[in-house]
């Protein structure tokens, strides 16, 4: 294949991958939105502080070492997606990482967001944040793309190198998250 074929080939693949993984987050959290609706609004209020409360417990927990096991479905998308043509491929794991709950999640960060989606009970607001939750998803694979064919060095091996900075800004943020939402649902 040509060399600016390759480039147009691999900037559609980003394209629909990206697109996929934004659609399946939009309707993800628009279908949250409307299920968490029919829940009156003091019940997602109590909700949401209890769960505030264990994002604290469980960021912090994760803060000094002592790592909760995440409920979750550990796998990868199939292989066989692969020999299914570029772009179907790209649409399919677009599709399912964008959602999310069917792939491997690293951190309890993760769960904020479908429910965050559900208990602002309002579809437009759960498509939001849930379908920013898939654009950012699939555009990070994106740029570890582009800093792979730019960069000297290995990114998914610096990645892994620095996996406990993650984990730790994650539970951070986890802990941030849980204090705000309960200074927040406290006024």
């Amino acid at each position: 294949m040509h060399r600016n074929q390759a480039g147009r080939s691999w900037v559609a693949k980003a394209i629909v991958y990206s697109l996929s993984s934004a659609l399946a987050g939009l309707v993800t959290g628009a279908a949250l939105g409307v299920v968490g609706g029919l829940l009156a609004l003091d019940l997602r209020l109590a909700i949401g502080s209890i769960l505030a409360l264990a994002a604290v417990a469980v960021g912090s927990l994760d803060l000094f070492g002592r790592h909760v096991l995440l409920p979750q479905f550990d796998c990868e998308t199939p292989q066989r997606w692969v020999h299914k043509g570029p772009l179907r491929w790209a649409t399919r794991n677009g599709l399912v990482l964008g959602f999310g709950a069917t792939s491997r999640i690293g951190f309890w960060l993760w769960y904020t967001i479908p429910l965050g989606a559900f208990l602002v009970g309002a579809p437009a607001f759960g498509a939001v944040i849930y379908g920013t939750y898939g654009l950012i998803r699939a555009l990070g694979a994106v740029f570890i793309l582009l800093g792979i064919l730019g960069w000297k060095i290995d990114v998914s091996d610096w990645l892994i190198e620095h996996y406990g900075v993650a984990r730790a800004l994650a539970a951070g943020q986890l802990v941030f998250l849980g204090v705000a939402t309960t200074i927040v649902v406290g006024l």
